[in-house]
């Protein structure tokens, strides 16, 4: 009879031992599923903070095109807005806002390059806090032979930069498109 006590005081340590590695596996599997959420959600943030700014920047070519292409814009951006030697930029609308935008120094006769920005752009669903923006770079020269161009036509390059809020942070993301026509 004795050895049969002996033989129960060491099963009860057992019994605890099994249940403690229980629980600290359990633990580990919930901490790991756990881990991967956090992961899986913030590259969902990422994700969609990377489409508001390419549609940011898909906005700013738009406009820059609208207004360099169309009847109403009347060819804003051409030999340095025309005969007045690019003194004279008035301003264009986009979202609703008028924007100034400026003839870059350093162009010359062959070259001209104008930038502006564009505010407060309505993609999807914004925080009240956040705006997105775009800057748009609108390059004309005339064709290189170089490159197999014909000399007499004008060339254009819109570089436009979106982000996902215009406000300078850590979290701020820069998406761009380049149209050449």
């Amino acid at each position: 009879m004795i050895t049969i006590m002996n033989s129960k005081n060491s099963q009860k340590g057992f019994t605890i031992l099994v249940a403690v590695v229980t629980a600290g596996i359990l633990l580990i599997i919930a901490m790991s599923i756990g881990g991967i959420a956090l992961k899986e959600q913030m590259l969902s943030i990422a994700n969609k903070d990377s489409q508001i700014a390419f549609y940011a920047a898909d906005s700013g070519v738009e406009c820059a095109m609208y207004w360099d292409q169309s009847a109403n814009g009347g060819g804003k951006f051409v030999w340095a807005n025309g005969a007045d030697g690019g003194n004279n930029l008035e301003p264009i609308s986009c979202n609703g806002r008028d924007i100034s935008y400026s003839l870059d120094t350093g162009s010359n006769q062959e070259n001209y390059s104008y930038t502006f920005l564009v505010p407060g752009i309505p993609v999807g669903i914004v925080s009240n806090n956040q705006t997105t923006c775009a800057v748009v770079k609108i390059l004309k020269n005339i064709g290189d032979i170089n490159l197999g161009q014909d000399q007499t036509r004008m060339y254009t390059t819109i570089q436009s930069y979106g982000y996902n809020t215009c406000a300078a942070s850590l979290s701020r993301l820069e998406r761009g498109i380049t149209t050449n026509y």
